[in-house]
């Protein structure tokens, strides 16, 4: 079992997931957005430059990650 990061390590560690979440988003706005091509673990291909899509196709493993990508839910959700 991992052990639990405490203070300034754990601080670090969710910046860096953080970080990691929006550098995989970024290169996908603006009007010189690139699309990103998302492989399901079934072999399923999706093509897309929506953030929303992105996130919700991704498999997220850290705790501040998923909370970034049900943000992103709930805020598609209220706005559509």
């Amino acid at each position: 079992k991992r052990e639990r990061l405490k203070g300034l390590d754990a601080q670090k560690a969710n910046i860096l997931a953080a970080r990691t979440v929006s550098g995989v988003l970024r290169s996908s706005l603006g009007p010189k957005g690139m699309d990103k091509m998302l492989v399901s673990p079934d072999g399923d291909v999706t093509i897309t430059n929506d953030g929303a899509t992105i996130l919700d196709r991704m498999d997220v493993q850290h705790q501040i990650a998923k909370l970034m990508v049900e943000l992103s839910q709930s805020q598609d959700m209220e706005i559509g």
